[in-house]
């Protein structure tokens, strides 16, 4: 071995030194160019990984319904029912067949569960308003990235509601018609003492 590399430095003591520094130069580019194909290779794979892995495509909503009880006139209970939608992903979201159900029980109404269909929860059998949340000549809606969008529809109630089961879902545009599905349930606060006319 070392015989060998004796020879070699003897070879190289007869070229003369311009060209042993442009061999260096361009084997050091080469070097350079391969590293350069390999960490852009590297690169562009971990890449589609993490957004493979991390459903960086996926949508990521947080969705929350809500009831605001305004007053009461006569014998009805002003309401506005309530969607909050935040884009907490890193696509744009666009939805359709954005609708909510209002359900509820009166005073006299006794609290039964409900069948297994609804896994025996409280049955609240009473419709008492149904809608969508986008106008009916939308073919859809969207939210951006990183933005919390509210949704509203303003009703009337029965007085004698004493309990309400909000509930919304929507499709989204682009899948196989995924859903996303929210619910809350809430008293009715007693309008009586404040009564108006």
């Amino acid at each position: 071995m070392q015989q060998f590399l004796q020879d070699a430095f003897d070879l190289l003591r007869g070229i003369p030194t311009m060209q042993l520094i442009a061999a260096a130069v361009t084997i050091a580019t080469a070097g350079v160019t391969i590293i350069t194909a390999i960490v852009t290779i590297v690169g562009a794979i971990w890449a589609v990984q993490k957004w493979r892995y991390r459903d960086e495509h996926f949508p990521r909503i947080a969705f929350e319904v809500n009831v605001n009880f305004i007053g009461r006139s006569d014998q009805k209970i002003a309401c506005e029912l309530v969607a909050i939608l935040e884009n907490k992903g890193f696509v744009p979201l666009k939805l359709k067949n954005f609708t909510f159900l209002l359900r509820g029980l009166s005073k006299t109404d006794d609290l039964c569960p409900g069948s297994a269909k609804i896994r025996n929860q409280l049955n609240f059998h009473r419709e008492l308003c149904e809608g969508s949340f986008i106008p009916g000549d939308w073919p859809w809606t969207f939210i951006y990235p990183g933005v919390r969008t509210e949704y509203n529809f303003v009703t009337t109630i029965p007085a004698d509601t004493r309990f309400v089961r909000m509930e919304s879902e929507f499709l989204y545009l682009r899948g196989k018609d995924n859903s996303h599905h929210a619910a809350r349930v809430l008293s009715v606060p007693d309008f009586s003492a404040a009564k108006e006319s």
